[in-house]
């Protein structure tokens, strides 16, 4: 029998909304990413975030995302991260079935982009990925020059209101 989380003090919370509460949308890139525990994937150093499920067992973040959000069959296939601002392994909105081979090729392609990323970029994810807002730039921006994506509908009805703006994470 499965064990409800939380159901012994009478705060069972059903596992979207458990799910949603540790995860953080970043209007610039439209990315919904993982801001709960991670651990390291296997056989490399990048985080991945980690989920206790309604059965008590510890998923990946992004490939319950994918089966239970995005309604992709996995099977035997891995969750893959095609995320358009390059592959972040936190990001839980951008998911695809993949290979094996496919997603080893995407590993590769990661790791040689994070590379190339200069240092306020490898910076700005950190912080996203801690759930840090960062800094603004010290330059000014075109704000017209950003585009700005609104959030996806799973996620709407649990992000924060702004009526209260102290709950507002950005």
């Amino acid at each position: 029998m499965a064990r409800l989380r939380g159901a012994a003090n009478g705060r069972y919370k059903p596992a979207l909304q458990r799910f949603a509460e540790k995860c953080r949308f970043d209007p610039t890139t439209g990315c919904v990413l993982w801001i709960g525990g991670t651990s390291a994937g296997r056989g490399n150093s990048a985080r991945y975030g980690r989920f206790c499920d309604a059965d008590g067992q510890m998923v990946y973040a992004h490939r319950w995302s994918a089966v239970h959000i995005h309604g992709i069959a996995l099977g035997d296939a891995q969750a893959g991260h095609c995320c358009p601002h390059g592959p972040n392994t936190l990001c839980i909105e951008h998911v695809t079935a993949q290979t094996q081979l496919e997603n080893l090729a995407e590993q590769s392609t990661r790791q040689k982009a994070k590379a190339l990323q200069s240092s306020a970029e490898k910076q700005r994810w950190l912080f996203v990925s801690l759930g840090i807002d960062p800094a603004p730039p010290a330059f000014e921006v075109n704000s017209d020059a950003i585009p700005f994506y609104d959030p996806p509908e799973w996620f709407k009805p649990f992000m924060p209101t702004t009526e209260n703006s102290d709950d507002c994470p950005f």
